[in-house]
C-alpha cells in the first residue's frame, strides 16, 4: 500500500508541475501575443526631420531691357539686385532667387514696338512666354518709348514694366525691390502664413492672418437674401445670372485648386436684432462700427446648418422695411462707407441694400436688386477671406484692371505659394503632434490604414518641398494638398479612439478577476510538488 501510495503522490506531483510547466511555457506566451497592441511602424525619423527642415521656394525674375543705354550696366544690375533679394531668414519658411538680366531680343523689340498699351504688352509678353508660376519679368522701357510706366505698372500676368533712365537706375531697382518682395511674391503673407499653420503666438495677430479663412481642399459659398417685410417689399435678385456672370470666371480660375460650391437662399421675416439709430437730421437711420459685431451671431442662427466639412463663406445682402430706410454704415470717423457694407473675419459679410422702390398698382412695392453692383463687393470681400492680394496702389506701384476673371495670373501664384507653405506647415504639425500622441500612450493601436495615411503624408510633403523648391509651384501645391489631407485623415482616424485599450491601473482590475481564481489554485499545487519532491529526495538519501 505504501508503494501504491507513493506511486500515486508522484503522479500528482508530476501532473501538478505539468500543468504549471504548460501555463508557463505555452498559456502566458500565448496570452501575451494575442493580448499585444498591434502598432505598425511609423517614420518617427522622416516626421522628425521634415518638422526641422526648413521650406525654401524658388522664384525666377527675369530682367529684359529695352533701353540700349543701360547695355554696359546690365551685369551690375543683376548684382545688385540679386544682393538686394537675397537675405536669410530667421523663419522656418526661406525664399531662393534666381535673377537674370539681359538686353531684349528681336522679337520681343518687336512686340514692344507693335503694342499700343501697357497692357498689350503684358499680354504680349505672355503669350511669348507662358510663364510659370514662380517667374516674373520686369520690362525695362526708355524714356524715349511712347509707353510710359510711371510708377511702376503691374500688369494682369505677372509683368512688371518700368520707364528708367540711366541715371534713375539706382533708385528704381531701390523702389522695385519691395515691389517683387511684398507685391509679387507676397514674402510677408507667406511668413504669416506659416505662423499660423504652426500655431505660434509669439508675434501679436495682425488684421490679415486674422481674418482669412485657413486652407482647405474646399469650401461652401452662401448667398442669402434677408427680407424682413415680404408682405410690403417685392425684392427680386437674379442671383443666377450674377454667379455665372461675376463668380463663375472666379471660380474657375481657382477649379484646379480648391472645391468651392455656391448656394443662394431667401428668408423673409428675419431682421437685425440690432436697431439703427437715427440721425439728427431723422433724414436716415446708421449702424455704427460697435452695432456690427451684434448682427452677426442672431442672423446666423437663421442662415441654417451645413452638414460639410468644408468652411462656410456667408454673403448677406439685407434690405431695410420701409420705416427704416435707408439704412448707412459709418466709419470710426462718422464717415458713411461707401459699400455700405462689412466684412466678419472667417465668416463672410453683410451687405445693406437701399433701394429706390418701384411702385406697383397694388400689392407689395418692387425692389430691383443691383446684382452687379452686391457681386462686386461680395467678390472683393471673398478675395479678402481667401487671402488674395489685395491690390493696393501707391506713388510706387499701379496694377492693371482684374478683368472678368477678379483675379490675375501672379495674384494667383502668390495664393498658391502662401497655401502651399501653409499646407506643408500643417500636414507637419498634423504629423508631429500625432507621433507624439502616439510615443506617450503606448495603449493605442496603429493599424495599417494609418500607417498608409502617414506615409503618404510623408511622401506628399517630400515631394511638395522639391517641386516648390524648384519653382514649379502648381504641382508642388497638388502635393501639399494631398499631404494635408492624408496627414488630417491619420490623426481623426476613428480606429484611435475606437481600439484605445484600458491604462495599466483598469487592465488589473479586469485581468484579476479572470485570472486569479485559475492561478492561486496552479500556483499552490506547484509549490506543494516541489515542497514533497524535495522531502522525498532527503528522506530518499537519509535511507541510504
Amino acid at each position: 500500500m505504501a508503494g501504491e501510495d507513493e506511486k500515486e503522490k508522484f503522479t500528482q506531483t508530476y501532473a501538478a508541475l505539468g500543468i504549471g510547466l504548460v501555463c508557463i511555457l505555452i498559456g502566458v506566451p500565448l496570452w501575451w501575443k494575442t493580448t499585444e497592441i498591434y502598432r505598425v511602424q511609423l517614420p518617427y525619423a522622416d516626421i522628425h526631420r521634415l518638422a526641422e527642415t526648413k521650406i525654401q521656394y524658388s522664384v525666377e525674375i527675369e530682367v529684359i531691357s529695352f533701353n540700349s543705354k543701360l547695355t554696359k550696366s546690365l551685369p551690375d544690375i543683376a548684382k545688385s539686385l540679386q544682393t538686394s533679394l537675397t537675405r536669410e531668414k530667421r523663419s522656418s519658411v526661406q525664399p531662393v532667387y534666381q535673377v537674370r538680366v539681359r538686353d531684349a531680343n528681336n522679337k520681343e523689340t518687336s512686340l514692344w514696338k507693335k503694342s499700343k498699351t501697357l497692357d498689350d504688352l503684358d499680354e504680349a509678353f505672355w503669350e511669348l512666354t507662358k510663364l510659370r508660376h514662380s517667374k516674373y519679368t520686369i520690362l525695362f522701357l526708355p524714356e524715349s518709348s511712347n509707353l510710359r510706366a510711371r510708377p511702376q505698372y503691374v500688369g494682369r500676368f505677372g509683368n512688371v514694366i518700368v520707364t528708367v533712365s540711366k541715371e534713375g537706375i539706382t533708385d528704381m531697382l531701390q523702389q522695385l525691390v519691395p515691389t517683387i518682395q511684398e507685391v509679387l511674391v507676397r514674402e510677408g503673407a507667406v511668413e504669416k502664413s506659416l505662423d499660423a499653420a504652426q500655431g505660434l503666438r509669439t508675434q501679436k495677430p495682425d488684421k490679415e492672418s486674422m481674418r482669412w479663412f485657413r486652407s482647405n481642399p474646399g469650401y461652401d459659398v452662401t448667398f442669402t437674401l434677408v427680407n424682413p417685410q415680404p408682405d410690403v417689399l417685392d425684392v427680386q435678385w437674379n442671383i443666377q445670372a450674377g454667379i455665372e456672370g461675376y463668380l463663375k470666371p472666379f471660380l474657375d480660375k481657382l477649379a484646379n485648386f480648391s472645391d468651392i460650391s455656391v448656394a443662394s437662399q431667401v428668408l423673409h421675416y428675419v431682421g437685425l436684432v440690432a436697431s439703427p439709430k437715427k440721425d439728427s437730421s431723422e433724414k436716415f437711420h446708421f449702424y455704427t462700427e460697435q452695432d456690427l459685431p451684434r448682427m452677426i451671431n442672431p442672423l446666423e442662427a437663421k442662415l441654417g446648418s451645413h452638414a460639410s466639412n468644408n468652411p462656410t463663406l456667408n454673403f448677406v445682402v439685407y434690405v431695410p422695411g420701409k420705416a427704416s430706410s435707408p439704412v448707412y454704415i459709418r466709419d470710426q470717423n462718422g464717415e458713411r462707407v461707401a459699400s455700405n457694407s462689412f466684412l466678419s473675419p472667417r465668416w463672410g459679410g453683410i451687405l445693406i441694400y437701399n433701394a429706390e422702390a418701384r411702385s406697383k398698382a397694388a400689392g407689395p412695392t418692387t425692389v430691383d436688386i443691383d446684382i452687379k453692383h452686391i457681386m462686386e463687393v461680395f467678390l472683393t470681400q471673398m478675395r479678402l477671406l481667401l487671402n488674395i492680394h489685395v491690390q493696393t496702389p501707391n506713388q510706387q506701384v499701379s496694377f492693371a484692371e482684374l478683368g472678368k476673371e477678379a483675379i490675375t495670373e501672379w495674384e494667383l501664384s502668390g495664393w498658391l505659394r502662401c497655401r502651399c507653405v501653409e499646407n506643408l506647415a500643417t500636414a507637419k504639425a498634423s504629423l508631429q503632434s500625432l507621433a507624439q500622441l502616439l510615443d506617450q500612450i503606448v495603449n493605442i493601436v496603429i493599424n495599417d490604414d494609418i500607417g498608409r495615411e502617414v506615409e503618404d503624408a510623408v511622401r506628399s510633403i517630400e515631394h511638395s518641398e522639391e517641386l516648390l523648391a524648384g519653382g514649379h509651384l502648381h504641382d508642388a501645391f497638388i502635393e501639399s494638398r494631398n499631404a494635408i489631407v492624408a496627414s488630417e485623415k491619420a490623426f481623426f482616424d476613428q480606429s484611435l479612439l475606437e481600439l484605445l485599450y484600458f491604462p495599466e491601473d483598469q487592465k488589473f482590475a479586469i485581468y484579476i478577476p479572470l485570472f486569479l481564481p485559475i492561478s492561486i489554485p496552479v500556483l499552490t499545487s506547484i509549490v506543494q510538488a516541489v515542497k514533497w519532491l524535495k522531502q522525498h529526495r532527503r528522506e530518499k538519501l537519509k535511507s541510504q
